[in-house]
């Protein structure tokens, strides 16, 4: 039967039933029947007609006439004007009688039930059965209601079964394609008002079949949504709130409080599972984080502030107020743990300045828990710089600059103040062998004015050279530009050394520690003072040039472009074909100029992006085939709250002698002091001045403004260079946060050709390659006498592939020290600690990584050589011999 008042809905049930009365009494000719016809239509409840009162149907007027009553009955027959009569009335047949039952069509009240209302509806072919049982009255209501309102889609012809159904329920309430429904596509969709609060305008079986329905299919978090929009406004918001609630540990009394206060306010008695409605949340935050839910996010913070619980925020990463309790914490502890949540926040990369200042925090942390000795002597001090104090002072640099925040910014300060005092006598060790170098160069140091004979002067004999001096580029700078230059994701660039152990160098700058003196002193290769003009008139014309150099030095002035161009004309044509050697040296003055501009001030960090010129000139030098040379003239110290010691007599960082040398000052005299005099009183520390207050000072006598940095690139087409080793210390293991493997065993080397034969082992000893000694022989030694190894080596170009004893060697050095490696280690287990090491490890890959399963790769930026063992041992197994 049918409810009073289903509106058109019923109208058109009714109407095709009376149709189908009229059409089977029609005769064969298909003619209408004629004489009254009286059709009556039993209703639930006190019947009502929507339709017009007269209709026609197959040439017959028809009239509809709602009858609440017996007597309404009789009345409506009484009048015998109407072709067809339909009779609506929620009397049953014992009340109408025998008398009016007689008078209407078969003598029976045609029981349009809501199942056939709902046929008639759908125009469907078949209903499935299921559609009628109690626990789906909701659903069929649901199908009836949609139609009635035209928010029902073609269903004409279809077998509507249950799943149909609800998926045709799903599009109709939630505006969505049931098909493609996931759970963030759910809680987007109840997100948008409009769809809420039709979700909510439902009737209460409708709104729980529905929810039991996407519960089946979804999962249970999906009733978690569903009911959270019916009972709250700002569903993302919610559930943003509930993840923080739902991480909170449970043997906390005020986290359960907060739990309990938000799942009872939201679900009421019903609360949900703690797993459910984490899962939900889970997929919010997400949402939240790649469609930036600005508003969403900072309500969720108020949210969380109702309930008391804003000291829980930390175990959001969505959160705001989760990103300063991360902070705050990790400034706190310094641990990497910590580190790493403040890493996973998404305002990491908003705030990108507190993390990295937090990180050098953490990594200083890691310098000072892994003391190394002091280094007396002048060179190793140099090299020291070079290898790991340019790091710490890069660090140094950043904690220096603080933090707003209050909690930050006592950590920051504390481990500044621990880091800088060890820094500092780092410097007074150095100072105390400076006086013997103020006379000359101990053997193991390059003297800035004989980095042209003895460095650039020998590549030029090869190579075209492109010789960048960044003037007042520390080491500090240098290692942050290198790099970005180094590691970005093209990796065009190769970096090389000469020390045989991957190490860098650094070169000693002229006394004082000024333009005038050092940068005249290199390119004039002479310990003089002077000016650009100087420079340039000695630069060209130096007789240890190879014969025929093309030999250019360009300033600052000559190095912007004009009429489009990116670079000055005077160094494009420098960058044109041209015969015989040729070295082009580029001044370039960014990181100097910014001691007086006070750009370190704000950032001090560095990259190539920051130099004026260096990103064009390094495009030009990689398309030509270009070696380019990093260095400087000398470095910098920034301030940090230094003393003042006025004294004009000099310059920021040095003065005249006159008066005491305190202890933190050095007195020089030498030829290499280029001073009014060949004497001056240099400072050691990097928290003294003597001139006016700036953003960076240099001219002293500290590591950092004493220990030139020296790099060396190679361009793309280069891979190796004679006589080089390749940069493969990299960072220092603190810096990194690598642990230092133990050094692996040294293999005997075996023959390059290892035989396949089982011979008998001599002195009662088994042989490497028999059976016998399978048991004792290391990996690498089974990898290359197993058939899988040997058949896939000789399917291998002769003049590409690595000798056996190279993979043997190198599988034992990193198996042995647990999977992972340093590059460096990794060449010195190949015997090529020359080689460039993505080579190494791409003509590895050529045989271990059969199928492209990486056995054999290269992390961390090119610095770490990894051997899955696992994937080795399933693609070469030892007992494949």
């Amino acid at each position: 039967m049918v409810s009073a008042d289903l509106g058109p809905a019923v109208e058109n049930a009714v109407t095709s039933r009376v149709a189908k009365v009229i059409a089977a009494l029609a005769d064969d000719t298909g003619r209408a029947p004629t004489g009254r016809i009286v059709v009556g239509i039993h209703t639930r409840g006190t019947p009502v007609w929507h339709g017009p009162e007269r209709d026609e149907l197959h040439g017959r007027i028809v009239r509809y006439v709602a009858c609440p009553s017996v007597l309404s009955v009789l009345d409506a027959l009484a009048d015998g004007h109407d072709d067809v009569l339909v009779v609506l009335t929620d009397r049953d047949q014992s009340e109408l009688g025998d008398a009016i039952m007689a008078r209407l069509h078969n003598e029976k009240l045609h029981d349009v039930s809501k199942y056939t209302l709902l046929q008639e509806i759908l125009r469907a072919r078949q209903l499935d059965p299921q559609l009628r049982g109690a626990d789906n009255v909701w659903l069929v209501d649901a199908l009836v209601d949609l139609a009635r309102k035209g928010d029902l889609t073609n269903t004409a012809g279809l077998s509507f079964g249950r799943e149909v159904a609800l998926g045709h329920v799903v599009r109709g309430r939630l505006a969505v394609d049931p098909a493609l429904l996931d759970l963030p596509g759910l809680i987007t969709t109840l997100d948008n008002p409009s769809v809420r609060l039709g979700w909510r305008d439902l009737r209460d079986a409708e709104r729980a079949g529905i929810t039991a329905h996407l519960a089946e299919r979804l999962g249970n978090a999906a009733a978690v949504v569903v009911r959270l929009a019916a009972a709250r406004d700002d569903v993302i918001a919610e559930l943003l709130v509930a993840d923080v609630l739902a991480r909170a540990p449970q043997d906390d009394v005020s986290a359960v409080k907060a739990f309990g206060a938000f799942t009872h306010s939201r679900f009421g008695l019903e609360e949900p599972d703690r797993a459910d409605l984490a899962g939900a949340a889970a997929h919010a935050v997400e949402l939240a984080l790649t469609n930036d839910m600005w508003d969403q996010i900072k309500y969720a913070d108020t949210l969380l502030a109702q309930l008391n619980a804003s000291p829980l925020a930390y175990l959001s990463r969505a959160l705001h107020s989760g990103f300063t309790a991360r902070l705050e914490r990790a400034a706190t502890s310094l641990d990497e743990q910590d580190l790493a949540a403040v890493e996973e926040h998404h305002d990491a990369g908003e705030d990108w300045t507190a993390v990295r200042r937090l990180r050098a925090a953490v990594r200083l942390r890691r310098w000072l828990d892994a003391p190394g000795a002091i280094v007396p002597a002048l060179g190793a001090s140099l090299r020291h710089h070079a290898r790991e104090l340019s790091w710490v002072d890069a660090e140094l640099n950043q904690v220096r600059r603080g933090s707003a925040n209050p909690v930050v910014a006592k950590s920051l300060h504390a481990i500044a103040e621990r880091a800088g005092v060890r820094r500092a006598e780092f410097d007074r060790q150095f100072a105390r062998a400076l006086p013997e170098a103020a006379h000359t160069c101990p053997d193991d140091v390059v003297g800035v004015e004989r980095l042209l004979p003895d460095v650039i002067a020998p590549l030029v004999r090869e190579h075209k050279v492109l010789l960048l001096i960044i003037d007042g580029m520390p080491g500090a700078a240098a290692v942050e530009i290198t790099d970005s230059i180094v590691d970005n994701r093209r990796r065009e660039w190769t970096e090389v050394v000469r020390a045989a152990d991957g190490g860098r160098e650094a070169v000693l700058a002229a006394f004082p520690t000024e333009t005038t003196y050092s940068r005249t002193s290199l390119l004039t290769a002479s310990l003089v003072s002077g000016t650009q003009e100087d420079e340039r008139r000695a630069f060209s014309k130096h007789a240890f040039w190879p014969p025929r150099t093309r030999a250019v030095l360009v300033h600052k002035a000559g190095l912007g472009g004009s009429h489009g161009r990116d670079l000055s004309a005077e160094l494009e044509a420098e960058f044109a074909l041209h015969d015989g050697p040729q070295v082009v040296a580029v001044v370039l003055n960014t990181v100097d100029d910014a001691l007086a501009k006070g750009r370190q001030s704000d950032d001090p960090s560095w990259s190539q992006d920051n130099v004026a010129g260096l990103p064009q000139l390094l495009r030009r030098a990689a398309e030509n085939g270009w070696i380019v040379v990093l260095t400087s003239d000398h470095g910098h110290v920034l301030e940090h709250g230094s003393t003042h010691h006025p004294d004009g007599t000099g310059g920021a960082r040095w003065r005249s002698v006159t008066g005491e040398v305190r202890a933190d000052e050095v007195r020089l005299s030498g030829q290499r002091v280029l001073a009014p005099g060949g004497t001056a009183v240099l400072a050691t520390s990097d928290r003294i001045r003597y001139g006016g207050r700036a953003y960076g000072y240099h001219g002293g006598a500290s590591l950092a403004e004493v220990a030139i940095p020296l790099v060396v690139l190679l361009p793309p087409q280069l891979e190796e260079l004679a006589g080089w080793a390749v940069h493969s210390l990299g960072a220092p293991d603190w810096w990194t946060g690598r642990e230092t493997a133990p050094a692996a065993p040294v293999t005997p080397k075996a023959s390059a050709k290892p035989s396949r034969r089982k011979t008998q082992p001599q002195s009662g000893q088994p042989d490497l390659f028999s059976d016998a000694g399978g048991a004792s022989a290391s990996r690498g030694t089974l990898l290359i006498t197993c058939d899988t190894f040997v058949n896939t080596h000789k399917g291998q170009p002769a003049n590409r592939v690595l000798k056996p004893e190279v993979f043997r060697d190198v599988v034992d050095a990193v198996l042995a020290a647990g999977g992972r490696l340093p590059v460096a280690d990794v060449l010195a287990a190949a015997k090529t600690p020359g080689r460039n090491p993505r080579g190494l490890v791409a003509a590895l890959g050529r045989v271990l990584n059969i199928d492209q399963f990486p056995v054999v790769d290269l992390i961390d930026n090119g610095r770490t050589v990894v051997i899955n063992g696992k994937l080795l041992d399933e693609q070469f197994p030892a007992e494949d011999r």
